[in-house]
């Protein structure tokens, strides 16, 4: 399984990520606080805190072309905590 934490910033984000998304057959999850969707869910992805940071868990150990798909939702995450740091 790969983790890593990601944000949305709108909800042209959101349905850019789903894009993405479904163009990989990897099995995915989004989880925010106590909360867990199937990250290949439109519904299920809104319906989360939608522009707080999530957990995504891929379940694959070889996922990289997925994640530099997904580099952005990433860089955003990272600029979010500095912007939080300040």
């Amino acid at each position: 399984m790969t983790k890593t934490k990601i944000i949305f910033w709108d909800m042209d984000s959101i349905m850019q990520f789903m894009e993405i998304i479904g163009r990989h057959d990897y099995e995915a999850e989004l989880v925010c606080g106590e909360r867990t969707v199937n990250a290949k869910a439109l519904l299920d992805v809104v319906s989360l805190h939608a522009f707080q940071a999530s957990e995504l868990r891929i379940f694959s150990d070889s996922c990289e072309d997925l994640l530099k798909d997904l580099d952005l939702y990433m860089e955003q995450y990272k600029l979010e905590r500095e912007f939080a740091a300040c």
